[in-house]
Formats: C-alpha cells, sequence, structure tokens
C-alpha cells in the first residue's frame, strides 16, 4: 500500500497536509516511530482499508500524527481549513478533541463523542485507523516503558479506557469495512496495557 499515499498526495488537500506535516515532525516521536514515519503508516494504513478515503481525510489524518503543533491549535485549525478544507479542519478538530475522553473517560464525556462518531463516518474511519497502528507498535513492542509510563496503564486501573474502546468497536462495525472492524478487535484483545497518551495518537 506505499502507492496509497503516493496517489492521495496528487490532491493538493493531502499534498499541503504532507508538507506541514514533515514541517512540523523532525525531533518528533510517536511510540519510538519517527513522527513523519508514523503520520505516513496511518495514512497508509487507513488506505489499506479504506482505499476510497478522500483526501481531507488523510489530510487530518497526517496533521493529527504529529504529537506536537508549532503554534496554537486554533492558527493550525484556520491553516488547516484554508489550505486543506473545512471537512479536513472539522475532522482534525474531532480527532483532537478525543484526547479529553481518553483523558477522563466519563459517561457524558464519552457519549458526547460516540454521538460526534456517529454523525461523521470519516472520523470513525480515522479513530480506528489510529488505534489499529498503536496497536500494532504496542503488540510488537520491544522496548522497556519510559519511567514515566504508569506501569499498569489504563487497562488495569480504575477508569480504564477499555469501555471506551469497547463502545467505539461497537459504532464502528456497522460503519467501516468488516476487515477493518475485525483487525481492531483483535488487537484490541491482544494490546498490553498502555498509557492514554499513546491511545490519543
Amino acid at each position: 500500500m506505499a502507492g496509497y499515499l503516493a496517489r492521495t498526495r496528487q490532491d493538493p488537500r493531502a499534498e499541503t497536509a504532507f508538507h506541514l506535516a514533515a514541517e512540523w515532525s523532525p525531533g518528533q516521536t510517536t511510540d519510538g516511530v519517527d513522527a513523519l514515519s508514523h503520520a505516513v503508516n496511518v495514512a497508509n494504513t487507513l488506505g489499506r482499508y479504506t482505499p476510497d478515503a478522500p483526501p481531507q481525510v488523510v489530510a487530518a489524518c497526517l496533521l493529527h500524527a504529529v504529537p506536537q503543533w508549532p503554534m496554537a491549535d486554533e492558527a493550525v485549525h484556520e491553516l488547516v481549513e484554508a489550505r486543506c478544507g473545512v471537512e479536513a479542519r472539522l475532522l482534525l478538530e474531532a480527532l483532537r478533541a478525543e484526547r479529553a475522553v481518553l483523558t477522563d473517560p466519563s459517561g457524558r464525556a464519552v457519549e458526547g463523542h460516540l454521538r460526534l462518531l456517529r454523525t461523521m463516518p470519516w472520523l470513525t474511519h480515522a479513530t480506528l485507523t489510529f488505534k489499529i497502528v498503536t496497536f500494532r507498535y504496542l503488540t510488537g513492542r520491544t522496548v522497556p516503558r519510559r519511567d514515566d509510563e504508569p506501569a499498569g496503564g489504563p487497562f488495569s486501573s480504575p477508569d480504564s479506557q477499555v469501555p471506551y474502546l469497547r463502545q467505539l468497536h461497537a459504532l464502528a462495525v456497522a460503519v467501516v469495512p468488516q476487515m477493518m472492524g475485525d483487525a481492531y478487535a483483535r488487537l484490541l484483545d491482544q494490546c498490553p496495557p498502555v498509557t492514554t497518551a499513546a491511545l490519543s495518537r
């Protein structure tokens, strides 16, 4: 699927997002993976399961994959809207907003985000893509955890994110291709304890 991103980048919205991600990502990593490589992995994983994903979705995924942006969120959102389109901005905002749900998975926060997912099918595709990529990193992890990572992680804590991740799967099976939903469920079952920060990427 290496060709998927190359084909999508023929659209100026995806091409712009790729260049922004390349400009913003140096020196950053995600689970030990170079941030730009992570962004490319996410985009190609999306294409593997949903080759008809619009360029705006790819653009949002590429930019969300960059852990830290060089300017305030609102400035990034405005730039993305101007250069990649309104849909890319809305998807990017929604992807970024999930971090708050994973940090504090209260019933109200989860339900609000699940409502948003129901109204934005491509957000569901993008969200599952990020989870699949992150789970693959974690199931293949051979390096020890950082000292600042909790030993048990959210899978073993009282305020576990697992119920939300299961609800995400239940919602997604009606939206995403079966192969994608099955891959997510299988990886969720296999995945070791992880940190909230990891799951938000």
